[in-house]
């Protein structure tokens, strides 16, 4: 069993995108990632407990490719002989919590 999700945020500059997403957890403000995270965690625990769970963050602007997990290093997408899209050097994490 595995499952690939894409949390996708579109509009113009000071639309929300970002507030939306990630919210304002200092003020009690669960943004999208955290409740998405909080969901999969309590499905993982309850229901899935064999499961791991691997992130990543990625950022489109300007036509390029930024990892948020590194620094905003460039990266590049190619496509494979199956005609999957793969994001070359993308940062991926092991994690076992929304926190």
């Amino acid at each position: 069993m595995g499952a690939k999700v894409t949390c996708f945020a579109y509009g113009q500059t000071g639309s929300g995108k970002t507030y939306t997403m990630n919210g304002d957890y200092e003020n009690g403000v669960l943004g999208m990632y955290y409740l998405g995270a909080d969901h999969i965690f309590d499905m993982r625990d309850n229901l899935y407990q064999h499961l791991d769970v691997y992130v990543s963050f990625y950022e489109i602007y300007c036509g390029k490719l930024f990892d948020l997990l590194n620094n905003r290093e460039q990266l590049q997408a190619r496509e494979d002989a199956k005609q999957n899209v793969n994001i070359i050097g993308l940062t991926v994490k092991k994690v076992s919590n929304t926190q």
